[in-house]
């Protein structure tokens, strides 16, 4: 069985390896510097009085044009939530996106988007939806057509902007949500730097593949229920007649389906991003599992999974992704790559990730992939979350740059440059590498580190930021040299380097 879903999956990417020579897809290659508007403007230089619309376009711009010009970038992740840009209904302000486009351009370099439906869906919006929280009341008040629920202690829950979600499969929320992309391609589908755009729709705090549900929320939800239950009655109350819903993660495998065919419609000549994280965080109703016949990626993705329900959903969602033909190129990664992360097959992941790239041979294949690092490794208070391979142990002094080097070293595994960060080579391409915008500033700022590491020496997280991008033109068949270090006496062989 096993053996027959590789067969088809080679079948399938060979298919599209033939359509897409014929098309001119803009690909990200490199590494990226990822900068979400309302985390940078939250971290705007104190102020006696709140910074003006005006002061906050110099400083963002101003933010953009650092980034971009270290050597080491290929180009930016800009993040933004909807309620942000779609301000009022049928009035859009693009004005903090295309501060970045025009740095961007300015920078001759390359942006990819991640706009975040979900929990950041506009007010007005959310106004013109019925409540479904009082299927959990007292007198069960709710509406058969509801569309919005609240949740509390979800994930992500510190990056959202409310507590409302609109239920995924709901039409007014659908229907909104392709109107702006839309508007989104009308305003930028022409702009050279515009090269990617992450799928989302039914979606929580991020483009990522994850809800509230029992395996993840930290307490119980509306009617002291745990999230599954609350997903049950929410499914059952929108589709009481629909048997292949109840106690199923299909309604979220059709409305994935729907949004790929949307995004697919919408944009043209760019790359759709799909972000499954790991095999949990969609509801598991059921132990039992019987994998959909055209799911060809389950036995690959899933071994290693406990919530085998949620892992066959996004396996068949992303097994519909990889046979859906169209204008656009595609990309599968993970945003949230720490050290600890599981280096091999079975539950999605970076592992995942490499599985579809692999398929095809380097200098283009039909998938992309890449992945990003959850955390700051140059915070102190997340060194140790995102760069120690052991975490929740800790790891004895690990500074930034050894911290770097060890998400380096899972993020090549596989690949033709693993041995460069201590890991096990092998022929999966990999092509862009995301980290967040304080990291790059940590490296601008410290061509030294602050002490000398007895297995990397004084080699500076500008140095692995350089060998990172080498590397990834390197598997992509566009070699270029290797800036100097940016330290005195910083060079080490990393090939023989091996923290753990």
């Amino acid at each position: 069985m096993k053996f027959n879903r590789v067969i088809t999956l080679l079948i399938a990417l060979f298919v599209l390896a033939a359509s897409a020579l014929a098309q001119d897809k803009a690909r990200a290659l490199g590494v990226y510097v990822h900068v979400d508007i309302e985390f940078a403007i939250s971290n705007y230089p104190p102020s006696a009085a709140p910074p003006t619309p005006a002061q906050l376009h110099t400083y963002l711009r101003n933010l953009y044009a650092s980034l971009l010009a270290d050597p080491a970038i290929s180009g930016m992740l800009i993040g933004q939530h909807w309620d942000n840009i779609e301000v009022s209904e049928g009035v859009e302000d693009w004005s903090y996106l295309d501060d970045a486009f025009a740095e961007a351009n300015a920078a001759n370099k390359s942006v990819q988007l991640t706009i975040t439906p979900g929990f950041d869906s506009p007010g007005w919006l959310l106004d013109q939806v019925p409540s479904c929280d009082g299927l959990f009341a007292a007198g069960n008040t709710a509406l058969a057509d509801c569309g919005k629920v609240t949740f509390t202690a979800f994930p992500e829950e510190e990056r959202a902007d409310g507590t409302l979600l609109p239920l995924p499969w709901n039409g007014v929320y659908q229907q909104a949500w392709k109107d702006f992309l839309m508007d989104l391609n009308a305003r930028y589908a022409r702009n050279p730097a515009f090269i990617s755009i992450a799928l989302a729709g039914p979606v929580g705090a991020s483009p990522e593949m994850i809800l509230p549900t029992s395996a993840n929320d930290k307490g119980p939800q509306l009617g002291g229920l745990p999230a599954d239950r609350v997903w049950d009655a929410l499914i059952k109350n929108s589709f009481p007649s629909n048997e292949s819903y109840q106690n199923s993660d299909q309604v979220f495998i059709d409305t994935w389906d729907q949004t790929i065919d949307a995004y697919e419609k919408i944009f043209t000549g760019v790359t759709l991003v799909i972000s499954p994280d790991t095999g949990g965080d969609l509801p598991a109703f059921s132990k039992k599992v019987k994998p959909h016949p055209d799911n060809i990626l389950y036995s690959e993705d899933c071994g290693a999974e406990n919530d085998l329900m949620s892992c066959e959903a996004k396996t068949e969602i992303l097994s519909y992704f990889v046979t859906k033909t169209g204008s656009n190129g595609k990309s599968s990664q993970v945003g949230g790559m720490t050290a600890s992360s599981v280096l091999t097959p079975g539950n999605i992941g970076i592992a995942g990730v490499k599985v579809l790239t692999s398929f095809t041979p380097p200098p283009s294949p039909v998938f992309q992939g890449g992945a990003e690092f959850d955390f700051a490794v140059s915070g102190r208070t997340t060194v140790q979350e995102e760069g120690c391979p052991k975490y929740p142990k800790k790891c004895k002094n690990l500074s930034t740059e050894e911290a770097a080097y060890n998400v380096l070293k899972v993020f090549f595994n596989g690949t033709p440059s693993a041995a460069s960060y201590g890991g096990t080579p092998g022929p999966a391409p990999v092509q862009y590498l995301e980290v967040p915008y304080a990291d790059i500033q940590y490296a601008q700022s410290n061509p030294c580190p602050t002490t000398k590491s007895k297995t990397i020496g004084n080699t500076s997280l500008q140095d692995l930021l350089n060998r990172a991008s080498h590397d990834l033109f390197g598997i992509a068949g566009q070699p270029a040299p290797l800036p100097p270090p940016t330290c005195s006496n910083s060079h080490v062989d990393l090939r023989q380097v091996d923290l753990q």
